[in-house]
């Protein structure tokens, strides 16, 4: 699974991005806050530059948005040294990690961002194995899913109840953190191979 990094566009946040992605061997994926390409159960973790975020005028509408972030491991980097006391206690959650602030020196950057990746992916990985594990139906709903088809049509393709398949959409969406059909389909084509014919 990649690895997000949400920055501000611009030269100083394409230069972190750069360093970062260079120094640490990991699938990366930059994009804006709520910009990313796919929903954000899809990355192992969200690391967020706060520079430009938090030294902007619309603080409140970032710190929205960063509690807003729902995922398990966001780590915030490069946010100013003079952080105000009320913004850091607003961020203080049980995800959201200060790893560094913009003082560090870049050696101390990667060091605190590889130790927070790296010693979070074990338990990670086998917490997020748990919560994906679908069963043989619920995939073969998925792969139903992904073809557009009504639940009145996959239920009657697969001889269950309607209301069988409503349940176990919402089972499925909870496991892959999913909000609609179109984000489930587009998990599904991501995650699961092709059915046999």
């Amino acid at each position: 699974m990649p690895v997000l990094f949400f920055s501000h566009p611009g030269l100083q946040g394409e230069l972190l991005y750069t360093l970062v992605s260079e120094a640490l061997p990991m699938n990366w994926e930059k994009a804006e806050l709520g910009k990313q390409r796919h929903c954000l159960h899809h990355y192992s973790a969200i690391v967020v530059d706060c520079w430009q975020m938090l030294s902007s005028g619309d603080t409140s509408r970032i710190i929205g948005q960063l509690q807003s972030l729902d995922h398990p491991l966001i780590l915030l980097i490069n946010f100013p040294m003079e952080l105000p006391g009320r913004t850091a206690s607003q961020l203080r959650s049980p995800n959201i990690h200060f790893i560094s602030d913009a003082s560090c020196s870049q050696q101390t950057l990667l060091r605190n961002l590889r130790q927070a990746l790296g010693s979070r992916e074990g338990a990670r990985r086998a917490n997020l194995r748990n919560r994906l594990l679908l069963t043989r139906r619920e995939q073969e709903i998925l792969h139903q899913l992904t073809t557009g088809d009504a639940n009145s049509t996959i239920a009657s393709r697969l001889h269950l109840s309607e209301h069988t398949v409503k349940n176990h959409m919402y089972n499925i969406f909870k496991k892959i953190g999913v909000k609609n059909r179109v984000q489930a389909s587009n998990w599904a084509k991501l995650h699961l191979e092709p059915e046999n014919p």
